[in-house]
């Protein structure tokens, strides 16, 4: 039996946990408000909030309610446009009717729902953000312009609300309706006991690409579904390595402290990847296991010779990433296996890391090559690499042979010529041969260049 809060009401259902949660809100909740648009979670009109405790405390964040199995908010509050609706108008909605923000209004619930959960959010109030929380949004009315003016007003009335208790602030300031403050105690008392992971048949933890790819098949994937799997949704360092937990949102890598010590850029390289709601859901080690030939998360793990730490039932094998990816959507995990934990070494000041994407649009789109590359450096030579591309054919490819071309050598345009000519000796591109080839080329180019731009030159590429 699932249980949690649609806007202020308690719901109880046994219906199958692997059903999409959209269609739960329209045609059983008869909630209209929640569109659907592309069921891809690309177009952001069935956005909606989920609200879930964190440690204790209440933590919201806004995901695509098209690509949510029900299960996935089980003891959480789910927020629709009409939990946020009152007798008035919030001043978030205000505001998009001030500046003209809205006008055939199909995508306005999700632009209002995204503004609220950067009201709810810790991120620094400022217009940057605002518009990063905006992300997965598709207006095609607008031009965005009178939406973004509008959000930056809404950074302004917030600049006063406090960092701690800011729920009662955004009540108070009648962003939020008054239920809002009794959510908290409510969710305390309905929280469900997980399932053991060690007992599960089938483990899911955001679900986004098992609805975007077979969402009969996760209704039928009802028994021992169990979702989540919390004991896996942290980042630590232990024993000079960090490790991931499998569960763990692809967000929280992405604003993870721990990480951004490790990677000052992370922060920009996962900002390619998806958009906010997307990335409030899927997980590290969904990225992994769905063995997608473009896996850019997946690709980045690949260069820093990640380990994956796999469970069945209680019995636990490891295995190098480079080692899990057999062929397209093929990996070597057995269907009653689960990964728990990703891990790598901690790099030191020696190493030096990068990634590069090439996509038809800049954001919210899948890698037509991506890339990852990491070396090792003393004395000014090379001394470890690890290089893996996707984009190529079935699944991603771990350069060994360019790797080998590269140590032992300085970074030269001579090193990156001779290089770029080994990794063209190890490709087979499937399609669009010639651009794909050269876009290996470039990206190898950028990541050499960016970890030495004062010995390596666009001269190299004549």
């Amino acid at each position: 039996m699932l249980n949690f809060i649609i806007n202020n009401r308690e719901i109880k259902s046994d219906l199958p946990p692997g059903g999409s949660l959209v269609d739960f809100i329209r045609d059983e909740l008869h909630l209209y408000g929640t569109k659907i648009g592309c069921r891809e979670g690309d177009c952001g009109a069935c956005t909606i909030l989920v609200g879930e405790l964190v440690e204790g405390k209440l933590k919201y964040r806004t995901m695509a309610s098209c690509l949510t199995p029900l299960g996935n908010v089980n003891g959480k509050h789910v927020v629709t446009i009409e939990g946020v609706n009152g007798k008035d108008l919030t001043p978030i909605q205000e505001e998009l009717i001030d500046k003209n923000a809205t006008q055939c209004g199909f995508c306005t619930p999700g632009f209002v729902l995204s503004l609220h959960g950067f009201c709810l959010s810790d991120k620094e109030k400022n217009n940057v953000n605002v518009v990063e929380a905006l992300a997965g949004n598709i207006c095609r009315c607008t031009g965005y312009k009178s939406i973004e003016k509008a959000a930056n007003v809404i950074v302004t009335k917030l600049q006063s609300m406090p960092k701690a208790n800011n729920i009662a602030w955004l009540v108070q300031n009648k962003f939020l309706p008054d239920y809002f403050t009794t959510i908290e105690e409510r969710l305390k008392k309905i929280v469900p006991t997980p399932l053991k992971v060690k007992d599960a048949g089938n483990i899911i933890a955001g679900g986004t690409d098992l609805l975007l790819q077979d969402p009969e098949g996760a209704i039928e994937l009802l028994p021992n579904l169990v979702f989540d799997a919390k004991e896996f949704n942290k980042i630590k360092i232990e024993n000079k390595r960090c490790y991931i937990g499998a569960t763990t949102p692809i967000t929280d890598v992405k604003d993870s402290l721990e990480i951004k010590k490790l990677f000052p850029k992370m922060d920009q390289y996962l900002n390619l990847m998806a958009s906010t709601p997307i990335r409030n859901m899927a997980t590290v080690g969904g990225n992994i296991a769905n063995g997608s030939p473009i896996g850019d998360l997946s690709v980045m793990l690949l260069a820093l010779d990640a380990t994956l730490v796999i469970s069945n039932k209680g019995q636990i094998r490891e295995l190098p990433l480079k080692d899990f990816f057999l062929g397209y959507k093929k990996t070597n995990k057995t269907p009653d296996e689960f990964i728990q934990w990703i891990y790598f070494d901690l790099p030191d000041d020696k190493t030096f890391f990068s990634f590069e994407k090439i996509s038809k649009r800049l954001h919210l789109d899948m890698a037509t090559v991506n890339s990852s590359l990491k070396i090792v450096i003393e004395n000014g030579v090379i001394k470890k690499a690890s290089f893996a591309v996707g984009g190529l054919g079935p699944s991603l490819k771990f350069m060994d042979k360019t790797c080998s071309a590269l140590i032992g050598k300085t970074l030269t345009n001579e090193t990156f010529k001779e290089a770029n000519r080994v990794a063209q000796t190890e490709i087979t591109p499937r399609s669009r041969a010639e651009y794909k080839r050269s876009l290996v080329r470039q990206q190898l180019f950028i990541h050499l260049m960016s970890f030495s731009p004062m010995t390596i030159s666009l001269e190299a590429l004549k």
